[in-house]
């Protein structure tokens, strides 16, 4: 059973008294971290070669410990003849599935290449489909179809990174449902014909992760309580207001979806519990566009946000997402106009297409957000940290090896000072990363940078921070 983060109330704390963060390496609130990444999906409007190579080279920096890639059975399949028997692209040359699939196989050959774990899913069923239509996910023939291409992928192309699989995007939303008629039985009917589907070709080690559901919470508590033995997994999604993470419901929302989960599933101890997509939707216009991407403050907001997702005891999240030209919101339009894109990257490769060649640049939340990837990678253990009762001021710690990795977020407008301290650690290597409006270093590649060279700082009496207002202090500290 999982430890859930605790803190230490502030209550009574005198006007100017210290404000202390004690990290405690041997309390374990989540032993071995999934780790943060991104939804890299194929994309609507391709990038150019140019382009591709500076995404390579910017997720070469930000190290995802997993990605979210979500596509649909008409790129693989197609069609379906009268006998019920599918035309898949793959039986044809590789020049042809490559056509076909191109943007696909390339993320997932980088993930293999680079060791990152995917969570591969189809958004919908397919609909027509040569002489079928799979138009509900309790349709056999789509556990067929997924089944059949989680193999091709698995054993044939090679992608062991290939781990989790998610049949369908958000079930419980109407706007996932033909005539906005929500079926949960059907489907959880596809869910089952899935694990049996993937079983029957020896693929058992493929674990179903769900219900994927966005709100909804009674979903996860349903699935858990009658489905347990079909889920390798559980995640959702959750595009939270403001004032939710400001007031720390999150943490407190995912605590009490942990303990129903474990109680539930005799077996939850030793599945991932993540986020399969997070984001903020209080802002969101023209359908699907979150202009505060572009913001220093989304940065603070998403990093608090993934803090209470390690405090909580879930083992990490998804961002949603990589670059706006993976999905259009409105229309198809070449190029695209200023409502076309869902605006919710880290940047835009189509920026220069659109009229907008600055949006080609790094946004300010791809600091925090790949500092969160780099120093809390997989396998991390999430450890306790009992931090003053303060609004806004959130820590997350994890260790890794030797390595002690600290989050500390201050979502408010107050000046904070802190000190913290690691009790049983002495003198360390300690180097910090600053995430300020006006202090948030960076190369000339957008990358973040430390504050300067490592500092040999004795932990036990501690590491003085000054936090002038909303911002985030990122600290890797290594034992000497």
């Amino acid at each position: 059973m999982h430890t859930v983060l605790y803190l230490a109330c502030a209550a009574g704390l005198a006007a100017g008294e210290p404000l202390v963060i004690d990290i405690d390496r041997a309390r374990t609130v989540v032993p071995s971290m999934l780790g943060y990444g991104v939804q890299w999906d194929p994309y609507e409007y391709p990038p150019s070669d140019d382009a591709w190579a500076l995404t390579l080279r910017r997720m070469e920096f930000m190290r995802p410990a997993i990605v979210r890639v979500m596509f649909g059975a008409r790129s693989y399949c197609l069609g379906v003849g009268a006998d019920g028997q599918p035309d898949y692209i793959w039986t044809r040359d590789e020049t042809a599935i490559r056509a076909r699939l191109k943007w696909l196989l390339a993320i997932l050959d980088y993930a293999q290449a680079k060791g990152i774990r995917v969570m591969l899913g189809e958004w919908a069923p397919p609909g027509r489909v040569g002489e079928q239509t799979i138009g509900t996910p309790d349709h056999p023939l789509w556990a067929r179809l997924a089944a059949d291409c989680c193999r091709w992928l698995r054993e044939v192309r090679g992608y062991s990174v290939v781990r989790y699989y998610n049949l369908m995007n958000e079930p419980n939303g109407d706007w996932m449902w033909p005539g906005g008629k929500v079926n949960r039985p059907a489907w959880e009917t596809g869910i089952r014909q899935l694990r049996r589907e993937l079983d029957a070709r020896g693929l058992r080690d493929l674990a179903i992760v769900g219900p994927d559901n966005a709100w909804g919470w009674d979903w996860i508590d349903r699935a858990s309580a009658t489905m347990a033995e079909q889920f390798g997994g559980w995640e959702m999604h959750w595009y939270a207001g403001d004032r939710e993470v400001l007031d720390g419901r999150i943490e407190a929302l995912l605590a009490d979806q942990h303990r129903v989960v474990l109680a539930n599933d005799p077996a939850a101890a030793s599945k991932p519990f993540f986020m399969g997509e997070v984001g903020l939707v209080e802002g969101k216009t023209n359908g699907d566009q979150q202009p505060r991407v572009k913001t220093f403050p989304y940065g603070v907001f998403m990093a608090d946000i993934a803090a209470q997702i390690g405090r909580a005891g879930w083992h990490g999240g998804i961002a949603w997402d990589l670059d706006d030209a993976l999905h259009s919101a409105n229309g198809h339009a070449v190029p695209p106009t200023d409502t076309t894109l869902k605006v919710w990257g880290f940047w835009n490769t189509q920026g220069s297409a659109m009229g907008h060649p600055e949006d080609e640049a790094i946004r300010p939340w791809f600091t925090p957000w790949s500092l969160l990837c780099r120093l809390f990678p997989g396998g991390s253990a999430i450890v306790a940290a009992a931090q003053p009762d303060l609004p806004g001021l959130r820590t997350l710690a994890g260790v890794h090896g030797d390595m002690t990795a600290i989050m500390v977020v201050n979502n408010s407008d107050e000046v904070r000072r802190v000190t913290v301290r690691v009790p049983g650690v002495g003198p360390s290597a300690v180097t910090q990363w600053r995430y300020f409006e006006g202090d948030r270093p960076v190369d000339a590649d957008g990358f973040p940078l430390p504050t300067g060279p490592a500092t040999q700082v004795d932990l036990q009496v501690g590491l003085p921070l000054s936090m002038p207002g909303r911002g985030v202090v990122f600290i890797q500290a290594q034992q000497r």
